[in-house]
């Protein structure tokens, strides 16, 4: 989850945003700061991921404000906004939520530099919000034009990734079926042979991804295994 905090002294900035915010998948509205002191109170009491700042504020401007803040661990990321109560006007609302996606990018970024390095999640960005992807629960990767699809039991998402980078990080539990997708190792059911081509059998979903006929032999052999 990202939790987002508003700076803005007019309190109809405030109302808007979190109308916009409700319906969005993975994110949350945590209030609205009208003043710089009570944002650097809410700061250390909440712990906001994301910062939504009026460029100009009657108390401080963009200069002081990061500074007072950075001082402290686990310091939110701050996005400068020029206007921030015209949500409903449809070019502001698609900067806003852009600039919100964007920094969301840079959250779950920071956060897998603090874990280690290993992910245990995907993530899918969209003008919905922010879906979060078990690793665990993914059956099927397929790459499509400059983004994957990734395909679970009970729902698909696209995600701004390559197969072959999502092949290196997870090669212990994905095998590589066609230049263009990959399977959980452990959602292999069968290989299943129609209309002159070989597909996989995945559990939990119903399309066959088709196996190339380079890779079939090592899948035959892999399926005899499991």
């Amino acid at each position: 989850m990202i939790k987002v905090l508003i700076v803005d002294n007019e309190l109809l900035a405030g109302v808007r945003i979190e109308r916009m915010l409700k319906d969005m998948q993975g994110i949350i509205f945590i209030g609205q700061a009208t003043s710089g002191e009570k944002a650097v109170a809410m700061i250390a009491a909440q712990s906001p991921d994301i910062v939504l700042m009026k460029k100009v504020m009657p108390d401080m401007d963009r200069i002081a404000f990061p500074e007072i803040f950075n001082r402290a661990a686990d310091s939110p990321l701050v996005v400068f906004c020029p206007i921030l109560n015209q949500t409903e006007a449809p070019r502001q609302r698609d900067d806003l939520v852009g600039a919100l996606l964007s920094a969301s990018k840079v959250v779950f970024k920071e956060r897998r530099v603090q874990s280690g390095g290993k992910r245990s999640h995907l993530y899918s960005y969209s003008y919905q919000g922010v879906d979060v992807i078990p690793i665990e629960q993914i059956r099927l990767l397929k790459a499509d034009q400059k983004y994957v699809k990734v395909f679970t039991a009970n729902a698909n998402f696209t995600v701004s990734e390559t197969l072959k980078s999502l092949e290196q990080e997870f090669a212990h539990l994905f095998i590589r079926i066609h230049r263009n997708a990959l399977v959980c190792i452990d959602a292999i059911e069968g290989i299943e042979r129609a209309d002159g081509r070989t597909h996989a059998i995945i559990q939990g979903i119903d399309m066959q991804p088709q196996i190339s006929r380079r890779l079939e032999p090592k899948l035959r052999k892999l399926t005899l295994q499991l």
